[in-house]
């Protein structure tokens, strides 16, 4: 497959507050430059940020909502200097609870969030059209979901770690070729039908390549566009093993294969 969109370090990076530190001043509302060199503008209560406030890093990250303790506590709005954008609630300074997650790239993230990444359920969203409703796991797809896309590609099933572990549906690849059938991770059979763009078609089983178009292996039979058909043993995408090759005028070639060569009839 085909991975949705999803990288080994997750959807969306793991959100880290800036830190907050304390001066000897005790008024209802400042305007301070802390000790580690942040900014902050609002509430202020027993030598900490405390109610509505704004606190600005000179790195550019800017948060603004609610403080408790000198720590972001409540609703808030936080953006990160890599310009990800965090809407939800924070908990002693992390985003936990229900939300949104928008990166700079476009990408967004609606559903649970736990530890700053996305955690339980949600729905991801990227600019070129691919959603994945489901579970997630330290930010990446994980467990009963579904992904669809404008090009026509609808997987449904579980995830595990970003990609399809047993999913059934249709995948359509970058360049307009056709999948339809399962893609099973865990060594169990995978399989269905393959049409290329140039129209010439297989059924039968298939080797997961994730991220290109999966490869004819095992039992199935491919059929060209000039009318030849095929029908035998595949190993990785080429006629290999026992087969029958039979041309358009009804003449055939059946015996052992070799990376898509006759070797001859079998003993």
């Amino acid at each position: 497959m085909k991975n949705i969109t999803m990288k080994p370090q997750g959807f969306f990076p793991t959100l880290i507050l800036f830190s907050t530190l304390l001066t000897p001043a005790c008024i209802a509302q400042v305007t301070n430059m802390l000790p580690n060199g942040d900014k902050y503008i609002g509430g202020w209560k027993d030598h900490q940020p405390n109610g509505q406030g704004t606190e600005i890093s000179p790195r550019g990250a800017v948060y603004v909502g609610e403080f408790k303790n000198g720590e972001p506590n409540g609703n808030g709005v936080s953006t990160l200097s890599n310009g990800t954008r965090y809407e939800c609630g924070f908990k002693n300074g992390v985003a936990t609870g229900f939300g949104t997650i928008t990166s700079s790239d476009g990408k967004k993230y609606v559903g649970q969030i736990m530890r700053g990444v996305p955690n339980g359920l949600g729905t991801t969203t990227t600019t070129d059209g691919r959603k994945y409703t489901g579970e997630f796991k330290d930010g990446q797809s994980n467990g009963q979901g579904t992904l669809t896309a404008t090009d026509g590609t609808n997987q449904h099933g579980e995830w595990r770690a970003g990609k399809e572990y047993k999913v059934s549906g249709t995948w359509v690849a970058v360049d307009g070729t056709k999948e339809e059938g399962t893609w099973n991770a865990d060594g169990s059979p995978s399989g269905g039908t393959i049409v290329w763009k140039d129209g010439h078609q297989y059924a039968g089983d298939w080797k997961l390549t994730f991220g290109s178009v999966d490869l004819p292996d095992g039992s199935g039979a491919m059929t060209w566009t000039d009318g030849y058909l095929y029908v035998g043993h595949f190993r990785d995408g080429k006629m290999d093993g026992q087969g029958k090759l039979t041309s358009p005028d009804g003449k055939a070639q059946e015996g052992l294969w070799k990376a898509s060569t006759f070797i001859g009839p079998a003993h």
